[in-house]
């Protein structure tokens, strides 16, 4: 061959070689591989994004299928220009469905079909080790929505698979029609298999960071919990929802019913329909209050507001778990008594440690506030007509009170989940007109009547009740509990009142499906008639609990708590790295250990043979799937014919001790024998490479 000759056949640099082409048996493996790094996160996505990614995916094997029954035509495919131009419409689509392109929700979106693409313009083994990557990427974007066990099984397939596609990759393309999943499936099972126990050792002993590098990403566009602002109906929709709000680990014994008030957000501007936050929103300080504390640990869900819960009242600033301050700044205790971060909660649970005391009676702590507690906004002129009635008849400020109590139970007042809707005087139209309302219309309407009559009063918002799971020993609040009460200022001190109790006693000892009548709209798991269904949904959800607080928040401080139980703190760090290495290093020398002696109680012949196919395949020569013993040890002494003797003796031992039947022992063994001395007979495969 001349140099001229050789320089075309030579593949230009920037071309793709007939080599390093992929076959329909890898790019099928491929597609496999991106389809379960997609489904685990469609859901968390707009259904055209969804359905669009998956559909590429199917495309490209629609194209394969194409080709395989059309073989005599060009190979199907999408011209380079055509992806960009999709590629670029996916985004300005994207950023229409979202109103914004920089973010979790959109950026997630857009790589779910960027992956896509690029699987529908993938050629090379290059190209199909890039699409590993970036399925790799995108089957990790689920854990930014969830953290649950659930997650974690989801994904378990697109592993699995991420080891099937690296061996479809790497194997021989000789080899590739004939190439076995099933066994790809179990090497990748068992590599994970063996891999675990590194992974738990470097979660328990590899030392955590005080606070995460970075916290996973968030979008503030859907906002879940209770409102920074409160109308009529807005509790009562949320009532309606089984969503855990947070789950509550006490130190000590649970406080009962009656005191579950979890405090959340303070109204004190009113303007004739919505309540509001007043001007007291700045840092206040934690109250001198005595008794017995309570000490308990809040888990609290994602609902990217501000607000903290704690059992009134709080007595002590909360400290976070898991290195969460120093992301969303420390929290701090408001004028009005409420637990409030500086940014808002992100897409993680918060979890936090708190104290508090039991009390429903605390003293001010500024005079302006009796003076911010007493608009009355507009309108409602009925309701203020029957303050001034019965504050003529009633001048104390507790008989006052007293008698608006008297007035919501001996009336017929009725405690409903579905209120109608009160447009304009809601509060007249409550009081005079319908008198059907939830918690929210019982609490406005209390404290618009207090505030009539001259005492300061203001609408609390959080949550009353929650139930302990027996299953996990925790307590857990529901959107169900969701509940809004008043607080009066008398004599100087902040007094709680609960309306709704007046009129549904039931609700606070019970909780909402004891308070409501049959018919009304009650979530499942509010319901008293518990189910099996109930039983199951509880048992899952403390096994959700018990995952978060010993896998999700093992954060530092655990840790160390774990190393001094375990005695591990008496080392120095690089003692503690040292054992680490050493333990990684002897089981990796037991896995070996393990894989060589099940190399060497296999099948003698069988191992010689398999060498011996490996050491001609690095010669040049690989055997064919189809091919037998006698077939190659033929071919392979057309190709060396110095060493034919040898290969026919390698063909004959082997098909007989494969295919034949050799009934004495000491036959076989001499089989065996000459097996082994005419492969050693053989060269190494580099000196192979170059004889002719």
């Amino acid at each position: 061959m001349n140099a001229s000759t050789w320089f075309t056949l030579r593949p230009q640099r920037g071309t793709t070689t007939v080599r390093d082409l992929l076959t329909p048996a890898q790019i099928r493996c491929l597609g496999v591989l991106l389809l379960a790094a997609q489904l685990p996160q469609a859901p968390h996505l707009p259904i055209w994004v969804a359905a669009t990614g998956i559909m590429l995916v199917g495309l490209r094997i629609v194209l394969l299928r194409r080709d395989r029954l059309r073989p005599q035509a060009p190979p199907a495919r999408i011209p380079s220009w055509a992806l960009a131009v999709f590629a670029v419409a996916a985004a300005l689509a994207v950023r229409a469905s979202f109103g914004y392109l920089a973010g979790r929700d959109p950026s997630v979106a857009f790589l779910y079909i960027l992956v896509a693409i690029k699987f529908l313009e993938t050629r090379s083994t290059r190209d199909g080790t890039l699409l590993i990557c970036l399925a790799c990427f995108l089957l990790v974007t689920p854990f930014f929505y969830s953290q649950s066990p659930l997650a974690a099984i989801v994904v378990l397939p697109a592993v699995l698979g991420v080891g099937v596609a690296l061996d479809a990759l790497t194997c021989n393309r000789t080899a590739l029609p004939a190439f076995d999943w099933r066994s790809a499936l179990r090497r990748s099972a068992v590599m994970i298999l063996q891999g675990l126990p590194v992974a738990a050792l470097l979660f328990v002993l590899f030392p955590r960071l005080a606070a995460p590098l970075w916290g996973l990403p968030s979008d503030y566009g859907a906002q879940s919990g209770l409102s920074d602002s409160m109308s009529p109906g807005q509790i009562s929709e949320l009532s309606l929802s089984d969503a855990v709000a947070f789950r509550v680990d006490f130190d000590g014994p649970v406080p009962p019913p009656a005191l579950r008030y979890w405090r959340g957000p303070v109204f004190s501007r009113f303007d004739g329909r919505t309540w509001s936050p007043g001007p007291f929103m700045l840092r206040g300080g934690v109250l001198p209050v005595e008794g017995p504390v309570v000490t308990y640990t809040v888990t609290l869900e994602p609902n990217h507001r501000r607000s903290l819960f704690a059992l009134d009242l709080p007595v002590a600033l909360p400290v976070f778990s898991g290195g969460a301050a120093p992301l969303i700044g420390a929290p701090y205790i408001t004028i009005d008594q409420q637990l409030l971060m500086r940014a808002p909660m992100g897409a993680e649970s918060l979890r936090y440690s708190q104290q508090s005391v039991l009390r429903s009676r605390f003293p001010a702590m500024s005079s302006l506030e009796s003076r911010a507690n007493l608009g009355v906004g507009e309108g409602n002129p009925r309701t203020l007509a029957l303050a001034a009635q019965l504050r003529a008849l009633h001048p104390d400020d507790s008989a006052y009170i007293g008698a608006i109590l008297e007035k919501f139970t001996r009336e017929d007042f009725v405690y409903t989940l579905a209120p109608p809707l009160f447009e304009r005087d809601p509060v007249d139209l409550f009081l005079f007109g319908e008198r059907r309302g939830f918690c929210e219309h019982y609490a406005s309407a209390f404290v618009l009547l207090l505030r009539a009559a001259g005492i300061p009063a203001r609408v609390v918002t959080g949550y009353q009740g929650g139930a302990v799971n027996p299953r996990g020993g925790y307590m857990i609040v529901r959107q169900s509990d969701a509940h809004a009460w008043a607080e009066a200022m008398i004599g100087g001190q902040w007094q709680r009142y609960d309306p709704t109790a007046a009129v549904a006693p039931s609700r606070i000892e019970l909780g909402l499906g004891g308070a409501l009548s049959a018919g009304e709209p009650v979530p499942f798991l509010a319901r008293l008639d518990a189910t099996w269904l109930t039983g199951v949904q509880l048992a899952w959800d403390a096994f959700n609990h018990d995952w978060r607080r010993n896998f999700i928040d093992f954060n530092r401080d655990r840790q160390r708590s774990l190393w001094r139980d375990w005695r591990l703190d008496q080392f120095a760090p690089w003692q503690v790295v040292a054992l680490i290495a050493l333990t990684i290093f002897a089981w990796g020398a037991m896995v070996v250990g393990w894989l060589m002696w099940k190399r060497r109680h296999q099948e003698r012949a069988l191992v010689l043979w398999d060498d011996l196919n490996r050491r001609l395949a690095r010669a040049g020569l690989p055997r064919q799937p189809h091919e037998g013993p006698l077939a190659f040890a033929s071919r392979a002494a057309q190709r060396w014919p110095q060493f034919a003797i040898a290969f026919a003796a390698i063909g004959e031992s082997f098909a007989e001790l494969r295919y034949g039947s050799v009934p004495v022992a000491r036959e076989r063994d001499a089989l065996v024998a000459t097996l082994e001395r005419a492969i050693d007979v053989l060269p190494a495969p580099a000196a192979l490479r170059t004889t002719h």
